[in-house]
Order: C-alpha cells, then sequence, then structure tokens
C-alpha cells in the first residue's frame, strides 16, 4: 500500500534514548509516518546492555545449568505456588510478561515489575499451575550485539486448563539471573485434544465426493462457526477449528478459493521468502519458489481447501447479519444460483484481509480526463500499454511492482512519492529478518520453535531491537539508498527509525522490500515525481505546483482503507458501530483487535500476513473452543 500524506507528530519523552536518537538521525530529513500515527505504546525503555547491567555471563559459564537452576528453584515454585511477589520479584524493573491466552484468556502486556505484580496478584491464584519445564531446543546464550547477552530457554506450562509454551529471555545482573522479557501463549486444551486421522476406508453408502458435497451443504445442520473469507487466514482459522472437531463454514465471495490472488496483477510474487509462510499441517513441498507467485498461491489455497476436506460456500456472500441476545448469530446468505440461506453460528470470525476498501483519491477534473485512470487493483498487466506513458501513483509494495512491470517492458513509467519510503534489499534484511526461518544445509528448521522465537518478544524491547536493525540495513545498503535519493526519490528510516517493524503494526505499508524496481529507478527507466496530482484536464495531468504533465495511463496505488469499512459493508452497522479500532499499537504494546476481543462477544477479526495467520489461528481456534466447550476463563481486562 502507498504512504500518505501525515505530518510527523511530536513523539512523547521516551525513556529510551534510542527513540530520541533515531529521530535525530532520520535520513536526509525526510518525513514519512509520524512517530504516533496508530501507535499508542508508551512504555520505552533502555535494553539491558551490559554498561547498564553491570555483569555479563562469564565466558566459562554453564548457561543450561544457569537457566535450568533458576527455573527449577525459582521460577516453577513461584508459578506452582501462585506467589505473585516472588514471580515479579524475578523480573527486571523494566521486565516484560507477555501472555497470549494462557493466563489471561486475551493478549496482553505487562511491562514493567509493578506492572507484573498487578496482574500476577490478581492470575496466578486463578490459574493453577502444576507443571513448569525446560523442553527443546536447550537453553543458550544469545549474544546479538557486543553490548547485549542474554539467556535464552524454551518451557513448557501446564495449569489446569491449557498447555501453553513460553519462551524466557534471563539477563545477569548483580543479584543474579533475572527475566528480561517472559511469553507465555497458549498451546492446547487439557482435554480437548486435536481430533485423531480417521480411518478413512469407503464403508459408507457414498463416495468420498458425494459425502463431501453433502458435509458442506450443511443441510439439516448448523455450523458452529461461520468464516467471512476464504484467503488465507480463513482457510488457517478453518484448519485450526476441524482439527480441534468444530464445524465450520467459509462464506467465500469469489467463484473460486483462490481467486482473491489469482485476480491480481500478473506480475505479482510474494516479496518475502516462503519459508515463514508455511500452512498449518500442509507446509509447502520441497522444491517450492522461494518468492511464490501469486496466481500459484492462489493454486495453493484451493488445494489445502481440498486436501484439508474445508467447508467453502463459494459465489456467496453475508446480505444481512445481527447478533442475538444470546451471542450468536444471524447470517442470511445469497449463494447466487444456489439460492439462500439463513444461518445460525454461535462464533464469526472476519477474515478479509486488513484491506477495507480501495481508496482512490478524487482528484477534481478526473471526469474530464480522457486518458484511463484505475486503482491497482483494476491493473491487470502493462501488457496493452507499450508506447505509452504511465503514471504511477504510490510509493509502496504495489507501487512499486506496478511501475517494476511498465519499466521491464521498456514503457515510459513515472512514479509520484508524496511522503518518504522505507526501502529495504532483499539481500540484506531477509537472513537477518527472516533467519530464524530459513532452511539450513537443505532442511528446514522447526517451525513451532521458530514461531516461538519470532513471536515472543514483546514490542518495548523489539522497538529497540528494531532500531538497532534499521541502523544496520541502512549501512548496509547505503549504495542503493544514495542510488534512489540522487534521483530524487526520498528514504528515511521508518517510523520511529524502526523500518519495517511499527510500519507493519500501523498501516501496514510505506515500506518496499526491493523486488527489482530500485535497480530501473537508479538508472532512470522508471522516473520520479514528488508530490500529488492537483487537477486533470481532458489531455493533462497537472501536478502540485503547475507541473503540467501528459499521460495515457494514472495507476493509483494508493491504497485501502482500514479492515472496518469491510467489516461494516459485509455485517452492516449495528455491529460495526461496536467493533474497536482495527491495527495499530495500543499503549500496553498489543494490536488493536486483531486475534483478539474487539468489542463484539464472539466475533474475531483474523488479518494479518500467511506467518500472522499460521501462528495466531492457533490461538484463536483454542479460544473459540474453550468458550463452545464452556471452559474458557474470565477475559483480564484490569
Amino acid at each position: 500500500m502507498a504512504p500518505i500524506a501525515v505530518s510527523e507528530s511530536n513523539a512523547p519523552a521516551a525513556a529510551s534514548q534510542g527513540l530520541k536518537t533515531a529521530k535525530a538521525d532520520q535520513s536526509k530529513g525526510h518525513v514519512g509516518v509520524g512517530d504516533n500515527f496508530m501507535y499508542d505504546f508508551k512504555y520505552n525503555s533502555p535494553l539491558p546492555t551490559l554498561d547498564r547491567l553491570g555483569e555479563d555471563f562469564p565466558k566459562d559459564s554453564d548457561v543450561p545449568a544457569l537457566v535450568s537452576k533458576f527455573v527449577e528453584e525459582q521460577l516453577a515454585p513461584a508459578l506452582k505456588s501462585s506467589d505473585a511477589k516472588r514471580f515479579a520479584s524475578l523480573f527486571l524493573d523494566n521486565g516484560v510478561w507477555r501472555d497470549k491466552v494462557s493466563f489471561t484468556w486475551e493478549y496482553r502486556t505487562f511491562n514493567t515489575q509493578q506492572k507484573i505484580l498487578s496482574a500476577a496478584t490478581d492470575l496466578l491464584p486463578k490459574v493453577p499451575v502444576s507443571e513448569v519445564r525446560i523442553i527443546d531446543p536447550s537453553p543458550s546464550l544469545q549474544t546479538p550485539y557486543e553490548d547485549l547477552h542474554f539467556a535464552q530457554a524454551h518451557l513448557l506450562i501446564t495449569t489446569d486448563k491449557v498447555t501453553a509454551s513460553a519462551v524466557a529471555n534471563f539477563v545477569l545482573t548483580k543479584d543474579g539471573l533475572k527475566i528480561w522479557t517472559l511469553h507465555t501463549a497458549i498451546e492446547g486444551l487439557k482435554g480437548f485434544p486435536e481430533l485423531p486421522n480417521r480411518d478413512g476406508h469407503m464403508i459408507g453408502d457414498v463416495s468420498w465426493n458425494t459425502q463431501r458435497e453433502i458435509d458442506t451443504e450443511f443441510e439439516g445442520a448448523e455450523p458452529e462457526v461461520v468464516i467471512v473469507g476464504g484467503g488465507h487466514n480463513g482457510l488457517m482459522m478453518a484448519a485450526r477449528l476441524k482439527a480441534l472437531g468444530v464445524p465450520t463454514l467459509m462464506i467465500e465471495r469469489n467463484a473460486r478459493i483462490g481467486d482473491n490472488w489469482r485476480q491480481r496483477y500478473e506480475a505479482l510474487s510474494l516479496h518475502f521468502p516462503h519459508w515463514a509462510d508455511h500452512f498449518p499441517y500442509m507446509p509447502y513441498p520441497d522444491h517450492w519458489p522461494i518468492y511464490t507467485p501469486a496466481a500459484k498461491l492462489g493454486d495453493y489455497l484451493e488445494w489445502y481447501c481440498s486436501a484439508m476436506e474445508l467447508h467453502a460456500w463459494c459465489n456467496s456472500s453475508v446480505t444481512h447479519a445481527q447478533q442475538n441476545p444470546d451471542g450468536s448469530f444471524t447470517l442470511d446468505i445469497d449463494r447466487g444460483a444456489k439460492g439462500k440461506r439463513t444461518l445460525h453460528p454461535k462464533q464469526l470470525v472476519m477474515a478479509t484481509s486488513l484491506a477495507g476498501v480501495p481508496m482512490t483519491p478524487k482528484v477534481p477534473g478526473a471526469e474530464k480526463f480522457k486518458g484511463t485512470l484505475r486503482h491497482s487493483t483494476e491493473h491487470d498487466s502493462s501488457r496493452a500499454w507499450v508506447g505509452k506513458k504511465v503514471l504511477v501513483v504510490g510509493t509502496s509494495s504495489s507501487g512499486f511492482d506496478t511501475a517494476y512491470d511498465f519499466a521491464r517492458r521498456g514503457i515510459d513509467v513515472t512514479i509520484l512519492q508524496r511522503s518518504a519510503t522505507y526501502i529495504m534489499s532483499l539481500t540484506n534484511s531477509v537472513p537477518k529478518m527472516l533467519g530464524a526461518y530459513m532452511p539450513k544445509d537443505g532442511k528446514r528448521p522447526d517451525l513451532d520453535v521458530a514461531d516461538r522465537l519470532a513471536y515472543s518478544m514483546p514490542v518495548g524491547p523489539g522497538e529497540e531491537l528494531g532500531r538497532r536493525l534499521c541502523d544496520e540495513l541502512v549501512s548496509l545498503d547505503g549504495p542503493l539508498l544514495e542510488g534512489m535519493e540522487a534521483k530524487g526519490f526520498k528514504t528515511y528510516k521508518g517510523q520511529r527509525g524502526t523500518g519495517v517493524q511499527t510500519l507493519g503494526y500501523t498501516k501496514n505499508g510505506g515500506f518496499y522490500f526491493d523486488a527489482g524496481a530500485c535497480k530501473h529507478i537508479i538508472d532512470g527507466s522508471i522516473k520520479v515525481e514528488q508530490g500529488w496530482i492537483d487537477h486533470f484536464t481532458e489531455d493533462r495531468v497537472y501536478l502540485n505546483g503547475d507541473r503540467e504533465r501528459e499521460y495515457d495511463l494514472v495507476v493509483f496505488a494508493t491504497g485501502f482503507s482500514n479492515t472496518i469499512d469491510s467489516v461494516r459493508k459485509t455485517l452492516g452497522d449495528e455491529i460495526a458501530d461496536r467493533v474497536g479500532p482495527i491495527w495499530g499499537m495500543d499503549e500496553e504494546g498489543e494490536l488493536n483487535s486483531a486475534w483478539k476481543y474487539c468489542g463484539v462477544p464472539n466475533l474475531w477479526i483474523m488479518v494479518g500476513t500467511l506467518q500472522h495467520g499460521r501462528y495466531h489461528s492457533k490461538r484463536v481456534a483454542l479460544r473459540i473452543k474453550a468458550l463452545l466447550e464452556g471452559i474458557a476463563g474470565e477475559r483480564y481486562v484490569k
């Protein structure tokens, strides 16, 4: 999605010197997204560097033994005895406990020892812990920087209702080991495991194909969960729920599962390697292309739906929705040629992506323009535009991809930039950002371990680490960025100086992983203009400053509105008006409404990348299953 013009706001006074440094060092002085745009987090604190701690792990330290002793003699007893004071005392003063459902039945982060004590005092007596033990991989010493050393352990925690995983990061202080960050996440429900594989012998009265059609029709039956949207998030949710024995149906507006990818511009491939994008229960096969073509991904979604025997009504849409007094929903479904149905699910999942509706700016004179105007969602290929002149408005991924497609065919193309964009090369960013998922010696890493690590770092420490990573990448990508700047393209270090990290949490755009377009800007085959379109005449495009230009085609790669517009369009005003903000960081370090309580009981907003889908679908599905079985704990809101 393309960046929008946002005035840079002054960030609140932060304890983090890193934030002050990042603001002072904005590349070239360009402005992109304001530091506080959709970002309310307020617990910035310095990293526990060696100079601040005054201690380091001796070179001959037996880290596994040190951590094991701490877990066995301090952490486990504190949790098993529900001793909140003892538990909180194990953390640094600015330590962080982040929980996903296992203790809080919500997504929550408790920043500082004081907040941890308050939450633990409320939660531990209500959540009896029977087991705390170290699991593979073995505890290890992590030294990402010369001044930052910490021990890391993976744990299994068993409570009265759930099994949970945990990742704990420990630092050495003058008072011994202390917990810097602890991340706990639900992994299973006691008494409700995933179903075993069925036998598969054909012993019924009808064929497998016929039975599958019968099951998908839900004649005389009701799905307990309806998922609106059959993209990757909808499919992953459906697969997780099926494994838990929950009757689930997807409502998909397109003619086929996967059309949401097939119908995008033909040159589109995923911008990051597929290593972190495997689907639950069915990873990509060996020899899968590193950067998956969009149409191929569309086919994979359809294969997945068939292979996992998921239920989807295609060519279908919700025409009316209401929530009933008991918390269930009544949905009127238009199935096109198959008629209409009314369903009464107990739980409802919106999986229609982070995108709301396409946004095209209203520009004076557009109705007079004799050339072609279209949003990037309507653009399929550059093939028909050879010999023409093209303007692409917007400098996020879609804008770059679109301009690149024209440039590679020698078409005269210009990209119009309104605010600075964060740029990174794939060569330097991929190993640092996806290192935990990268195959080693032809072997894939354990996805569960990689996911535990990827989602374990709370937002506060993650922001500090993000600034360091951004500085590294800016240095490594120096020649690329200098070449872009020389051609009039504005780059910067991203929101809050964290590169892609905070931008991904907020506007989910304003950045570009260089998939080839940057070279064309540097060599001049993609021209750059700054500003915006002021107005159109019949045969001219006028940019601000009264700059007169001629173009045959203008593509608005100007992104989408917020997800709430999709919710409103699908479920109506009464439900949408009760939904809270969607996406953007709250003050304690959790995304608004995504994968957690959204303001409407029993309604879930399932959004995000393929990697998000795989990880969070498990937590949301387990929470839904617990609600359906009546064993879910009370959502912690204090």
